[in-house]
């Protein structure tokens, strides 16, 4: 395992391998950060620079309306029947780089959309102030589509997080200051 990576601290009182150093033992950082290297797919700066956000009146956690924006979309629950108001997850910030990327759906099977700059918190257990914010949630600049194997190094490895993040200042000359 790379020596100075936030891994190389990850223990587990019971002795399981933590996963990622199991997988770390088998496959090396920087074959990992070729492949996500050579399979991402980004959206062209000439398209980023014409819109680079593309549904501002959305953000991950805001509240959604029906088309005339004077109702909520309400979600029923199945098992109490209880109706609550329906929050965005991330269906307009996949549509965004979709449209961006000149894709459909059916086009990107086993593709998946990561944030960039969204939650630091491998554990999950921190909400991320990002991309709950308007500006930055359909920024294309701040997402990436990878194969869907390879988003999880994305959600759990601040080494995988730190050489997007450097890509994206390259790609458009932009990093989020959050």
């Amino acid at each position: 395992m790379p020596r100075g990576t936030t891994l190389e601290k990850r223990t587990l009182p019971d002795g399981f391998p933590d996963g990622l150093i199991a997988l770390l033992e088998q496959i090396s950082l920087a074959e990992i950060m070729r492949l996500i290297e050579r399979t991402a797919r980004w959206v062209a700066p000439e398209t980023f620079k014409l819109l680079p956000v593309w549904f501002p009146e959305y953000a991950r956690q805001s509240y959604l309306y029906n088309a005339n924006w004077s109702e909520p979309r309400m979600l029923t629950k199945r098992k109490t029947n209880v109706s609550v108001h329906k929050q965005e997850t991330n269906t307009y910030a996949n549509m965004a780089l979709k449209y961006a990327l000149g894709l459909s759906s059916k086009d990107r099977p086993n593709w998946s959309r990561c944030h960039i700059w969204g939650i630091d918190d491998p554990l999950f257990k921190k909400s991320s102030a990002v991309v709950q914010d308007h500006r930055f949630y359909s920024y294309v600049a701040n997402m990436v589509l990878l194969p869907t194997p390879l988003k999880a190094f994305t959600d759990t490895m601040p080494e995988v997080k730190a050489m997007l993040r450097i890509c994206v200042r390259n790609l458009y000359n932009w990093h989020c200051e959050h």
